[in-house]
């Protein structure tokens, strides 16, 4: 019996169809590591910062110090994995101090050295006792029971062909808050082509009130630096709304949290007895570790908190994303 070759595909691979992530979208905007891209995890490899100056109030002194515990932590993406790792597993109801075994741990995996341990545990406990503030108001992370909260929630979404310009559309659609026309136009020049599946993993998604919110951390450096170009200072001074927005659009955040918000939209869909998303869909907030301030009187949260960037964006918006990426109507 002779083997002979098979029939020649008449057709060539579509290239447009696989595993798409937030990462993948925008790694033309910056560099992540090949594993992040297809695990659809986004790490602090090589994203854009920023430099900041300290946000002005006229003549009212400022509140906020300007280094905060994490100011010296060392940059980059193995630094911020080692943060999330302490975070995936940290019990947000007791003190870190507690759990230094935990941070210990993560820091020698990472090759971190020792001495930063201290800076650590006071980092993370600030962020433990932060109000978050905007719509969540006075409510801490030291306040969120286990039953309220999913660590790492990965996702699969299928997806029918989008395109960045289908992607910016809700942005332009719907411009109301921090990023609309504008952070749409930059967003349609991303080299968007895919169908397949949509993955990624959120960091946190959380419960407050009736209402279920994802959360992000990130350990960007905000601040400022010296003739020379060095670190010089970086605290919650740094960390301002109009700092943060700019950090934000930069790399692609937004993006990252419409699709997350997207992802949870669906998953609440199928999950949530009775679910309406005007009542239970929440909004993102974006936790910039460097930046948080610790703990502040309840009277004297009103507004925005360094660190946290908090938004409830237009359902409308979202719901047009979720059709763009192939939800049902």
């Amino acid at each position: 019996m002779l083997l002979a070759r098979g029939p020649v595909p008449s057709h060539p691979f579509d290239p447009t169809w696989g595993r798409s992530s937030y990462t993948s979208w925008t790694q033309g905007s910056h560099s992540a590591a090949p594993a992040a891209v297809e695990e659809g995890r986004e790490t602090d490899a090589l994203v854009a910062e920023l430099d900041s100056a300290p946000a002005s109030a006229g003549t009212e002194p400022q509140p906020w110090p300007e280094d905060g515990p994490l100011a010296a932590f060392p940059r980059g993406a193995q630094a911020g994995d080692c943060l999330h790792r302490i975070l995936e597993h940290l019990d947000y109801r007791q003190p870190v101090a507690a759990q230094a075994e935990l941070c210990a741990r993560e820091l020698q995996r990472a090759g971190i050295a020792e001495h930063h341990g201290a800076a650590v545990l006071l980092g993370l406990e600030q962020l433990r006792q932060t109000p978050l503030g905007g719509a969540l108001g006075s409510f801490r992370l030291a306040q969120l029971e286990r039953g309220d909260r999913l660590n790492e929630m990965n996702f699969d979404l299928p997806l029918t062909l989008v395109r960045a310009r289908a992607l910016a559309r809700p942005f332009a659609d719907h411009p109301q808050g921090w990023f609309g026309a504008s952070y749409a136009e930059g967003l349609a020049q991303l080299d968007v082509a895919s169908q397949g599946f949509l993955t990624g993993s959120i960091d946190l998604v959380f419960r407050h009130g009736e209402r279920w919110w994802v959360a992000d951390w990130k350990s960007n450096w905000l601040g400022e630096r010296d003739a020379q170009g060095q670190p010089l200072h970086c605290g919650p001074r740094h960390y301002s709304p109009p700092a943060m927005a700019a950090l934000m659009a930069a790399n692609h955040y937004p993006l990252q949290a419409h699709l997350y918000l997207v992802a949870l939209h669906r998953y609440l869909r199928w999950r949530l007895p009775g679910y309406r998303p005007e009542r239970h869909l929440g909004g993102y907030v974006y936790v910039f570790l460097r930046g948080v301030p610790g703990p502040r009187p309840a009277a004297a949260v009103v507004g925005d908190v360094p660190g946290l960037f908090l938004e409830q964006p237009p359902l409308a918006r979202l719901l047009q994303l979720d059709r763009a990426l192939g939800g049902t109507p």
